[in-house]
């Protein structure tokens, strides 16, 4: 399964590369800007790097979801049926692909709920989980529209890695709390 997800995401970094380095240049520009013409405070570098970091990683989340975008709802579905719930009731054995996307699913909002509250005070705690279900949300309701699915089961894996993040985070902050509290500031 592991060898499943790693082929995948090689095969994403190839395929999404450009995507990834445009947004992560076009935020650190636009960061860049906003700091030099005072709308925004610059902040320790562990943080400015941080948020680098959390740059890219939407920037991955956003072209791994919803590219290649293309304007065309009609190709797009809403599976509003439940693999996780075949499988808990019997009727439905699922193969290895299935369980490497599920877990995949579960794993690619893990950084979301790890970074979020390390870089912003106000996302202390499990306070990371109502954005983390906004991004999730938005990415799912946008997806038909790009000739995508909306799936159920993807909402509810998303958010285990989401709320597997922050409950990871905690642990970092009670463990780590001078680093912790360099990546804020």
């Amino acid at each position: 399964m592991l060898a499943t997800l790693l082929d995948y995401a090689l095969s994403f970094a190839r395929n999404q590369l450009p995507a990834l380095l445009a947004g992560t240049a076009l935020f650190l520009l636009a960061r860049y800007l906003l700091c030099r013409a005072g709308a925004l405070s610059r902040r320790s570098p562990a943080h400015e790097a941080g948020l680098a970091l959390f740059a890219l990683y939407l920037c991955a989340v956003l072209s791994l979801t919803l590219l290649p975008f293309r304007l065309n709802p009609a190709a797009g579905s809403y599976a509003l049926d439940s693999t996780l719930l075949a499988i808990a009731r019997g009727e439905y054995t699922a193969g290895i692909w299935v369980w490497a996307m599920m877990l995949g699913n579960v794993l690619m909002l893990v950084p979301f709920g790890f970074l979020a509250p390390l870089l912003w005070e106000r996302l202390r705690g499990l306070r990371a989980l109502p954005p983390g279900l906004a991004l999730i949300l938005a990415v799912e309701l946008l997806q038909p529209l790009t000739g995508r699915s909306f799936d159920v089961d993807d909402i509810l894996l998303n958010f285990l890695g989401v709320l597997a993040g922050a409950l990871l985070s905690l642990a970092v902050q009670a463990l780590l709390p001078r680093q912790a509290a360099l990546l804020r500031g």
